[in-house]
């Protein structure tokens, strides 16, 4: 049996000259896109994210069937390796 699971990945810009570039903020899954929408929505809103990259990935109850995560949505400016199709 295999169930879809929505990941909500936040990117920061480095605020301080010395620490420049890009950061990664932590992962956050849901059980709906529209739970993960409205998170990635929020990150936005708030300014903790510059933005933020939606994903989906189906599992399995063997940990092993994983398939590959499907880019669902790209929102606000995100780093431009995450920007190519």
């Amino acid at each position: 049996m295999k169930a879809a699971l929505y990941v909500a990945i936040g990117f920061a810009r480095g605020r301080e000259r010395r620490r420049g570039g890009w950061h990664r903020l932590a992962e956050q899954g849901f059980a709906s896109r529209r739970l993960a929408e409205e998170h990635a929505a929020r990150l936005l809103a708030r300014g903790r994210a510059d933005g933020v990259l939606l994903t989906r990935q189906d599992v399995a109850a063997d940990l092993d069937a994983a398939d590959e995560p499907v880019i669902l949505a790209r929102l606000g400016e995100l780093p431009a390796e995450l920007l190519e199709s």
